[in-house]
C-alpha cells in the first residue's frame, strides 16, 4: 500500500521501518502511555503486532501502515484501519493513529483521520467508520471530534483499557 495525503505518505511495512517502529512501540513511554496497553510493549508483543496486524504487501487495505513525512521521508508514526465490533457489528472498521511526539500538534492526526474517513467511504464503500481513544488522550479526542465523529459509548478492553468510542455515518 502506498497512499498519500497533502503532507504524508502512507506505506506498507518495509524492513527499513523496523527500528523506528520498534523504538516507538517498545521504548517511547511518552507516546505509548495513551496507545494500546497504556505502556511500552515487550519485543514479543511488538513482533506479534508486526506479524499479525501490519500490512506487509501492496494489495491489502485493512491493517496498520507506516506514516512518513512526504518531504523528508522521516518516520512519523503508524496508522490504519482495523476490524472492530465496539457497536456489535463485526463489519465495522476503526481508524487510529499513533504519532511520534515530535509530530504532535501539527494537524497530522486530523489529516490522517480525514484520509481514512474518505478512504472508508469512497474506496471501501462503508456506511460508517469508528475511532477509539483513551479518555485521558485529549489531543486525540479533539482530533476525532474535529473530524465530525460523535462519542457514542465508553468500553473497557482487556487489551487496551478504557476507551471512548466515536462514530461517523456517511
Amino acid at each position: 500500500m502506498q497512499l498519500e495525503t497533502n503532507r504524508l505518505q502512507i506505506v506498507s511495512f518495509e524492513a527499513e521501518l523496523f527500528m523506528p517502529l520498534y523504538q516507538l512501540f517498545c521504548k517511547n513511554e511518552t507516546v505509548m502511555q495513551s496507545a494500546f496497553k497504556g505502556r511500552t510493549l515487550t519485543k514479543k508483543e511488538f513482533l506479534d503486532i508486526l506479524a499479525n496486524d501490519f500490512i506487509l504487501n501492496d494489495t491489502d487495505s485493512i491493517g496498520f501502515v507506516c506514516v512518513l513525512d512526504k518531504t523528508t521521508d522521516d518516520f512519523v508514526g503508524f496508522t490504519g484501519l482495523i476490524p472492530c465490533d465496539f457497536l456489535g457489528d463485526k463489519n465495522d472498521l476503526e481508524f487510529g493513529f499513533v504519532l511520534h511526539q515530535e509530530y504532535w500538534g501539527k494537524g497530522f492526526a486530523t489529516e490522517i483521520g480525514q484520509f481514512w474517513i474518505d478512504f472508508a467511504k469512497n474506496e471501501l464503500q462503508r456506511p460508517r467508520i469508528l475511532a477509539a481513544a483513551s479518555p485521558k488522550n485529549h489531543a486525540s479526542i479533539n482530533a476525532i471530534k474535529k473530524l465530525g465523529l460523535t462519542e457514542v459509548k465508553e468500553i473497557a478492553s482487556d487489551d487496551r483499557g478504557t476507551r471512548l468510542v466515536f462514530l461517523k455515518e456517511f
